[in-house]
């Protein structure tokens, strides 16, 4: 009643004093707050029922017929509006509070409308929760499968040429240019056999003007893999070629910048 607004003044002050601090009333009313807006869409067809109402005496009645009929306002069975436009205006004989067998036919209905409709709004927001996160989850793996097929973030290695005779290793770089320099990844391996024992090698950087600078230097021998990640000072437009060498100097791979 109290959402449809049919307390009096005093009754309505009351309630709210109560409402304020039941929380299962506060649930109630929560539930039940678009009750008015459904029952505003009801079908004319449905609303037209004027619920119980009263025979009004008719003129000529004497006092006791009147009074007889006054006894009997509290049901007098459904009557239908005698306009067709009338709309459902409740019942029209407030029952007597004595009389609990007295219900109104159309409020369990739209009582049920209402939790359905409140029903199907949460199973639609716990879809939509759901959809989201799978999207979002397959946009993930589709970005990851993405990069990964075009190769993005993986470095570009590029083999390096035998300039020497006997060359025991093979290699291959990844150049990459940065503001203060340039970065040199370098995979190396060393051919198996051949009776070539334990070499040190050492990576240079030769520029197209100054002094070829030494990134590193390391031994290995035949079967041995070796990786390394070094930082030069040159920068990447003045790079002529990067060079592996043997202890004593001579050029083994290179590889033009």
């Amino acid at each position: 009643m109290y959402v449809l607004g049919a307390l009096s003044p005093e009754e309505r002050d009351t309630y709210e004093r109560h409402l304020a601090s039941c929380a299962e009333c506060q649930a109630e009313v929560a539930e039940f707050g678009d009750l008015p807006e459904l029952l505003g869409k009801l079908d004319p067809g449905v609303a037209s029922w004027a619920g119980p109402s009263a025979v009004p005496p008719s003129s000529s009645s004497s006092s006791s017929s009147s009074s007889s009929s006054s006894s009997d306002l509290s049901w007098a069975g459904p009557s239908v509006a005698s306009s067709p436009s009338s709309s459902w205006a409740g019942p029209s004989a407030v029952p007597s509070p004595a009389d609990a067998s007295w219900a109104d036919p159309l409020l369990p209905r739209v009582l049920d409308r209402a939790r359905h409709s409140r029903r199907t709004e949460r199973r639609r927001r716990r879809w939509q929760t759901a959809g989201t996160a799978l999207v979002a989850a397959c946009l993930g793996v589709l970005a990851v499968l993405g990069v990964r097929s075009a190769g993005l973030g993986q470095p570009d290695f590029v083999a390096m040429q035998e300039v020497a005779a006997t060359v025991p290793v093979t290699a291959s770089l990844a150049i990459e240019g940065l503001d203060d320099g340039t970065l040199v990844r370098m995979r190396c391996a060393y051919k198996p056999g051949g009776g070539y024992g334990k070499w040190t090698y050492k990576l240079y950087v030769v520029p197209k003007s100054g002094e070829p600078e030494e990134l590193d230097s390391w031994t290995a021998g035949a079967g041995d893999e070796y990786e390394l990640k070094a930082h030069s000072q040159f920068r990447r437009d003045n790079i002529q070629k990067i060079e592996i060498r043997g202890a004593d100097g001579t050029p083994l791979l290179a590889l033009d910048a």
